[in-house]
């Protein structure tokens, strides 16, 4: 199984947005930023069956890009309050113990899309820049420690 590890892609500043945090959409630059990446990364690898979101504004948005280069509908996005900032590794990787996918994708915030990827991995820092994505390979079911990382990559490439 493999699982995608996504930050959602570049969004309005907060210091200039006028609602509330959870609410800031994307920006169009990282908009379509983003959706330049996931048209190459569809026509480079197999795109996941499976999206699950935290349920802020601009994962959501960061979501449904890649269900639509990997021809899925908005509604087949699921939304996830364990994606939502503050993130627990363990917790997540339970919820996921009977997804049928092959690949699933999961977008979130940092810091904890870099530490999830390092529980996953067994440890190690990373720089997990707005947009990026990280793909982990297991073997069988997803647990802590058991990864291995595949790739990782920005929208710039």
């Amino acid at each position: 199984m493999q699982l995608w590890l996504v930050r959602h892609a570049v969004a309005a500043e907060r210091d200039e947005f006028e609602g509330p945090d959870n609410e800031r959409p994307l920006t169009a630059k990282g908009r379509k930023r983003f959706r330049e990446f996931c048209k190459w990364l569809a026509d480079e690898t197999t795109m996941p069956g499976r999206i699950v979101s935290s349920p802020l504004v601009r994962a959501a948005e960061t979501a449904e890009i890649p269900a639509k280069a990997a021809n899925q509908k908005r509604s087949d996005v699921v939304f996830s309050d364990l994606l939502a900032p503050g993130l627990d590794t363990t917790a997540l990787l339970q919820s996921l113990h009977d997804d049928p996918s092959d690949c699933t994708a999961l977008v979130g915030h940092e810091p904890d899309m870099s530490q999830c990827l390092s529980e996953l991995v067994g440890g190690g820092q990373f720089a997990f820049g707005k947009g990026f994505i990280a793909a982990v390979e297991f073997d069988g079911s997803p647990a802590l420690g058991t990864g291995h990382l595949r790739w990782l990559v920005g929208p710039k490439m």
